[in-house]
């Protein structure tokens, strides 16, 4: 003889009602993080488009995108919880980790790979430019490979300056002096005030008065040295091939000397 179901309780009926709370409530604040970040970038492109068109901004976007998605890839693949980049009009962008890095090689490491994923795309999207001779690619080419290139400055908060404190902190003193003759030569304001924070960050790096970030494990000799390599190595490249871009006749790239990410 079957039995017949019983009649599910308040506290049951409770509970699935709480596990399904928490459910939407999680995607709720999933869906409103993916709005923040997707709103960011869509302000971005309207900003951009409306300075130098639609497509010229697209582009010129994406290729922030891709120099985040370095950041993000390298992020993820050592555990540092990476989010989603968040963009910021006229500064770039910038992808937050909840973990820090265990150690300062893998902080380098992660810091580079933004301006070597993203310049090795603008410098190939200049040249296949320049095969179809349009010269809205190549000018978005070398506006990237020129924000890729600025991010190597050996100075925080920009890359190179957190790759440079993993082979030696007092880089970062010559390339504070960089940022100020960037504002000089770009005639920036906002790269007379990133030079200004450079200084202090050099300065506080030699009276210990120093960041969590900065207190992590140090590289050992072999990793400076194959940080070093990698690092001047695509300093080295980025450099001629921009240089190559600004001489092109055909070339036309905007004035993205405030960006930086």
């Amino acid at each position: 003889m079957e039995q017949e179901p019983k009649p599910k309780t308040k506290n049951s009926i409770f509970g699935g009602l709480a596990v399904l709370g928490i459910a939407l409530m999680k995607f709720k604040v999933f869906i409103f993080m993916m709005l923040k970040q997707g709103l960011s970038m869509f302000i971005m492109i309207g900003l951009y488009s409306m300075l130098f068109g639609p497509i010229y901004a697209l582009i010129v976007v994406a290729l922030i995108l891709i120099h985040e998605g370095g950041h993000y890839i390298f992020m993820k693949f050592f555990g540092l919880d990476p989010k989603l980049p968040v963009f910021i009009p006229f500064f770039g962008a910038y992808v937050a980790m909840d973990k820090l890095p265990p150690d300062q090689a893998v902080d380098a490491w992660v810091s580079l790979a933004g301006p070597l994923v993203g310049g090795v795309t603008s410098v190939m999207l200049f040249f296949f430019g320049a095969q179809q001779s349009s010269g809205l690619m190549m000018a978005a080419g070398s506006t990237g490979c020129f924000f890729n290139l600025l991010q190597l400055i050996p100075a925080k908060p920009f890359d190179g300056g957190f790759v440079i404190n993993a082979i030696a902190k007092w880089v970062l003193i010559p390339g504070a002096a960089m940022v100020f003759l960037a504002a000089y030569l770009l005639q920036s304001p906002l790269f007379f005030i990133l030079g200004i924070f450079s200084a202090f960050s050099a300065y506080r790096s030699f009276t210990g008065k120093v960041s969590e970030r900065d207190l992590i494990k140090p590289a050992t000799g072999l990793e400076k040295v194959m940080i070093g390599m990698a690092y001047f190595t695509l300093a080295g490249a980025l450099g001629p091939d921009f240089a190559a871009m600004v001489v092109s006749p055909s070339t036309k790239a905007s004035n993205f000397c405030s960006m930086t990410a």
